[in-house]
């Protein structure tokens, strides 16, 4: 049986920015997970190592919780690493979920420096390519 293709959204809303509305895409918890690693409040740890930041939206009556980036830029790259792991389908609108937080690092990560972890499934950012602090 083929699994099915996973929602992804992508879509923009404000807050964000100064500038307006910002392009933001999330996508269910379990499979951004399955792509970046765990950790952080919910399980956004290994997407914002990624990314720099995450944002988190949650339906509080079904329970379901998305994870994803916001940015153009990043919106596109978080696309291209879930479609390189799994069959995605794209929903140009938000989901049926409020946002409950969102978070950045005082830093952004460099480009380059994703790399798989110790189980060669996780995407995060490798400690050598860090600025030293």
């Amino acid at each position: 049986m083929a699994e099915l293709p996973i929602p992804v959204y992508l879509f923009t809303q404000s807050g964000f920015a100064p500038s307006g509305d910002t392009v933001v895409s999330v996508a269910p918890l379990e499979s951004v997970v399955a792509v970046y690693g765990a950790g952080g409040v919910v399980g956004e740890g290994g997407l914002a190592s990624a990314f720099g930041g995450a944002v988190v939206f949650r339906n509080d009556v079904s329970g379901a919780c998305y994870i994803g980036v916001w940015g153009a830029r990043n919106a596109s790259r978080f696309r291209s690493d879930l479609r390189a792991r799994m069959e995605i389908i794209l929903l140009r609108h938000a989901p049926d979920a409020r946002l409950s937080f969102w978070g950045a690092a005082k830093e952004r990560p460099l480009r380059n420096c994703v790399e798989r972890g110790p189980d060669s499934g996780s995407l995060r950012c490798s400690a050598a390519h860090r600025k030293p602090a």
